[in-house]
């Protein structure tokens, strides 16, 4: 392939890419000193809300592909320089400072995606913002001195002003040299290679620009490839931080379901989507949760979370019931929302409106997406049936390692039961009693045993609900009835469990306790 140097093509275009280099490194000193007014802004106010410390917002694809070309650019002139014996200094300094530029892009780019889930300290950002302050001041050197090679200032040293003559373009600087390219395969395509070598001799007249542009078209095509899938369109996923709407939140799991926590069916033809959401706020103010800006997309459109459902799902969570996030604190709740059987899906999207912009009469939303991969709890399913003195294991259910263990049952009317009463230091045993009511027709059943709840699943760490275990998920099945059972085993009873059920059970041939934990049941066989 047959090819011409550049040299003659970059003294002809001397002052034009110097105005070009001058506008370019114009646009990344203008970007820089925004760099510097951010930190600045968020030294002096101490910032508390972080909605525009986005990666997008300060470090653009733009950004990237201008450092770029200045690269290619001075080393250019650089090559040219070299060969005409002029100085060359500049270009040196250029060069040397923008691939240095571009690696600080990427440390800043780093930098704003680390302030998306924590917030900055100020002695952190007052050392940003003194180094951004710094690095401006090269940049600002480097503008006057390339501005003053495209006006053709001090020309008598430079010599680039005159003629062509002067300007020294031999015909060494545009002669032809032979660049092999590819193998030999004319036998075979020797039509083909002719129309191709045409084409190449037609666009490749001035092969060294050419090259620039396909440099920068693959880095082009890379940059927004990268960007496209770490900023721009990024959907985060379970356990991830996102730092949204003054909050840093962290979805733990999420749940497919339409039956509430006693695996009874809620509502016909209704499904509910529940996502368990870690929030803290580092916003240096109390605050609240804007629930219009947790949108779940679904076949049928958006759905939003409503409040009224959460008490079906104490299992899954506390609901949330409009409380205040206070600064500094960490609070668990789920979101529930509310869909139809057309929208049952493997897969779902949350989208969180972290901000809201107003420009010219139109509104545009800043959003952050995350892909929610929900567990199914849809079908019921019976895990076994288990006798006393054998141990129940739960941890296929949502209660995880819990466990139970009878080891033997009772039917009474009355439990004495003893204890060790303190008032400050003054220690004593005292003696109480717990009566069926019988006038409701009740009776005592008292398990002894061993009960373990799982204190890292949802149910254990749910503050807002008072139920025990035997309220949310034991029922009494007795002949072919089966009814609620009521928790009213003492705070300082430890090795036996008195629940309240219906004084028919005494007296049934068959008895089961059946513990329904969402979609899992596990059945005790009394007699």
């Amino acid at each position: 392939m047959i090819l011409k140097k550049p040299y003659a093509f970059l003294i002809k275009n001397f002052r034009l890419i110097h105005l070009i280099l001058t506008g370019l490194i114009g646009y990344l000193l203008f970007r820089t000193f925004n760099l510097y007014n951010f930190f600045s802004r968020y030294v002096e106010n101490v910032y508390a809300t972080l909605g525009d410390a986005l990666p997008s917002n300060y470090i653009t694809v733009f950004m990237f592909l201008v450092s770029i070309i200045i690269i290619v650019f001075s080393l250019a002139m650089f090559l040219l320089m070299k060969k005409k014996d002029k100085p060359k200094n500049l270009y040196i300094g250029l060069s040397s400072y923008y691939i240095l530029y571009f690696i600080g892009l990427i440390l800043y780019f780093v930098l704003f995606k680390s302030m998306e889930t924590s917030q900055m300290t100020i002695r952190n950002a007052m050392i940003i913002r003194d180094l951004t302050f710094i690095i401006i001041f090269p940049q600002a050197a480097l503008l006057i001195l390339s501005l003053i090679r495209a006006v053709g200032f001090d020309i008598k040293r430079f010599n680039f002003s005159k003629d062509l003559k002067e300007l020294d373009i031999n015909e060494e600087d545009n002669e032809e040299f032979e660049f092999v390219f590819g193998v030999d395969s004319y036998k075979y395509f020797r039509y083909l290679r002719r129309r191709i070598r045409e084409f190449k001799y037609y666009i490749l007249e001035n092969k060294f620009m050419f090259t620039i542009l396909m440099g920068l078209t693959f880095s082009i095509l890379f940059i927004l490839t990268v960007l496209n899938f770490t900023v721009y369109n990024k959907t985060y996923n379970k356990n991830q931080k996102i730092h949204a709407n003054n909050l840093t939140l962290e979805v733990t799991n999420s749940y497919l379901t339409d039956v509430d926590y006693k695996g009874d069916l809620i509502t016909e033809g209704k499904y509910f989507l529940v996502v368990n959401i870690n929030f803290k706020n580092e916003s240096g103010l109390s605050t609240v949760l804007n629930l219009p800006s947790y949108v779940l997309e679904t076949k049928s459109g958006k759905a939003y979370p409503t409040l009224s459902r959460s008490s079906h799902f104490v299992d899954l969570g506390p609901g949330y019931s409009k409380e205040k996030l206070e600064n500094g604190k960490t609070a668990t709740y789920i979101l529930v929302y509310e869909i139809e059987k057309q929208d049952i899906a493997k897969k779902y999207t949350m989208t969180i409106i972290d901000e809201v912009e107003y420009k010219a009469g139109t509104l545009n939303s800043k959003e952050k997406k995350i892909a929610l991969k929900p567990l199914s709890y849809l079908e019921q399913e019976e895990v076994g049936s288990y006798k006393t003195e054998e141990l129940i294991t739960m941890y296929e259910s949502i209660l995880g390692n819990t466990s139970l263990l009878a080891t033997s049952y009772s039917f009474e009317n009355k439990v004495t039961y003893k204890y060790e009463a303190c008032i400050r230091t003054n220690c004593q045993n005292v003696t109480d009693v717990v009566t069926a009511d019988t006038a409701k027709a009740k009776k005592l059943l008292v398990l002894k045993g061993r009960l373990n709840v799982d204190n890292n699943s949802s149910f254990a760490k749910n503050s807002k609900t008072s139920m025990s275990f035997f309220e949310a998920f034991a029922e009494i099945r007795y002949d072919d009835k089966i009814a609620p059972v009521t928790d009213a085993t003492p705070r300082s009873i430890t090795d036996q469990y008195i629940l309240q059920v219906d004084e028919k059970a005494a007296t049934a041939k068959h008895v089961d306790l059946i513990f329904t934990v969402r979609n899992k049941k596990y059945i005790l066989n009394l007699k």
